[in-house]
């Protein structure tokens, strides 16, 4: 009827009179039949559309009975834990929602049924941890998953149908095979390989950069063919992945042309000791096809030597340990050499990143002995014990990196004598981190800092730099008793 009405408004009652469809409410035929105008009539029959619209429609009936919720085996959280997470979520407080969450699954209990729905939402956006939010949920979770399409996906895992892979978005094909590589990298690749010439550019190099995670001599195969790819981005992608396998052919080439330019000689010393010293070749000539495996001829730093930027190159992927039984000398006074040598300043960066990717400790003690890093990555190839004496070195000018290592998804406590440096640099330089890291820092703060934070707190300076520090003091006060409260 709504239909006809709009169209005798668009019209005018003059040219077209709405038509009583069949089936239509009995008050429409008598509304037609009074002896008034026939804009009268008109009103009337749209006056009473629109209170059958507002008064809705009679409910669905639905020939069949939901499934009942099974029962919980496992404990629910306490009604505080549960208005924490609730205020959390109210309030878009990221950073305690993930705490919260955190210890929740740390206790294996599982949230209040009422808060189930708004934490599966939740669960389907991307920044979280999916399968620990799902955890939390327990039973009601699983038993609403099975109800609501939308949330079909957090019960099935990585797909959201069997078909994912051949009709899924972009998005649903790149989670299952991330998934899939983590799982399985051997599956993984095959059925990447299965698709890979029918699939478009884009999609090719999204795939692609999701093999970095498991990358095994295992993958060489299938990377190689994909150096005579149409793409010029795949063909980078894919021999940037071949060179960083040990052991594949453009490994092997690489690290065999850098045992051809660098060599370890020994030299007499004031005429009676023998000195060790590391010379890179300059008179190397190489053939034009290292130049197509990612090598780069010419640095784009002004006045850094063609020969050793490419020795650099090579370098940042050779194995310290390789590389030093090639060259008969141990890893320690290979990296000494290379420190000591005139071109250290720009083999540095490449040094470094040997260091990092193969987790060689002696070398990367000697970089971060020398008290100028600036890659914190380096500290993942010491044991955690080694670590405290080197943080303090990446708080000027890489604050922010710093606090991204130190504040893990663990929330493990940091040490107290860390704990007190870090807060009295954030005192002088406050803005050094944002509101963000200061909630985390909070968490992870020990009990310990407490006086310290008061004795902060009741500072009587007035300057902004320091009244927004104390703002940020009173938040970590607030988190670390709330983590005591539900620890």
């Amino acid at each position: 009827m709504n239909t006809e009405i709009l169209k005798a408004a668009l019209l005018g009652t003059d040219r077209y009179i709405p038509e009583i469809p069949k089936g239509a409410p009995e008050i429409y035929t008598k509304i037609d039949a009074l002896p008034t105008s026939k804009e009268d009539r008109f009103l009337k029959m749209a006056f009473v559309s629109l209170l059958y619209e507002e008064a809705g429609a009679k409910p669905l009936v639905i020939d069949s009975q939901l499934p009942e919720c099974p029962p919980e085996p496992q404990a629910i959280v306490t009604s505080q834990l549960a208005a924490l997470v609730q205020s959390a979520i109210a309030d878009q407080n990221e950073v305690l929602f993930a705490f919260l969450v955190f210890r929740i699954a740390q206790r294996n209990e599982v949230i209040q049924a009422q808060l189930v729905p708004g934490i599966l939402d939740k669960a389907l956006e991307k920044k979280y941890d999916k399968q620990k939010l799902i955890r939390i949920c327990g039973k009601t979770g699983e038993w609403l998953c099975g109800l609501n399409p939308r949330w079909k996906v957090l019960r099935d895992g990585t797909t959201e149908d069997e078909n994912v892979w051949d009709i899924g978005s972009i998005e649903s094909r790149k989670g299952f095979l991330s998934a899939l590589r983590k799982k399985d990298p051997g599956a993984a690749i095959i059925l990447l390989e299965s698709t890979f010439t029918q699939e478009n550019a884009n999609n090719r190099l999204a795939f692609l950069q999701l093999l970095h995670d498991g990358l095994s001599l295992s993958d060489e195969p299938f990377l190689q063919k994909l150096i005579t790819d149409k793409s010029q981005k795949v063909r980078e992608v894919a021999i940037g992945l071949l060179r960083q396998i040990q052991g594949s052919a453009i490994n092997r080439y690489h690290l065999e042309c850098l045992r051809r330019m660098i060599e370890v000689r020994e030299e007499r010393h004031l005429l009676v000791t023998k000195k060790k010293k590391l010379v890179i070749a300059e008179d190397v000539t190489f053939e034009e096809n290292i130049f197509k495996t990612g090598i780069e001829k010419v640095s784009a730093e002004k006045g850094v030597q063609d020969h050793v930027f490419i020795a650099g190159q090579l370098l940042s992927l050779a194995d310290p340990v390789e590389l030093s039984n090639m060259l008969n000398i141990s890893e320690q006074s290979l990296i000494t050499l290379f420190l000591d040598h005139p071109a250290a300043k720009v083999l540095l960066p490449f040094l470094t990143s040997s260091a990092i990717r193969f987790k060689c400790k002696s070398w990367a003690l000697a970089l971060l002995h020398r008290g100028d890093a600036r890659d914190i990555g380096l500290l993942d190839a010491l044991e955690e014990s080694e670590r405290l004496p080197f943080y303090l070195q990446f708080l000027n000018g890489n604050a922010a990196n710093l606090f991204a290592y130190l504040l893990n998804d663990a929330y493990s406590l940091l040490p107290a004598r860390l704990a007190e440096q870090l807060l009295d640099h954030l005192s002088k330089f406050p803005y050094h981190i944002n509101q963000g890291t200061y909630q985390r820092l909070g968490l992870q703060l020990p009990d310990s800092t407490m006086p310290i934070l008061k004795k902060y707190a009741d500072d009587p300076r007035q300057d902004y730099p320091f009244r927004y520090f104390k703002n940020q003091v009173l938040e970590m006060m607030r988190l670390v008793e709330l983590r005591k409260k539900i620890a």
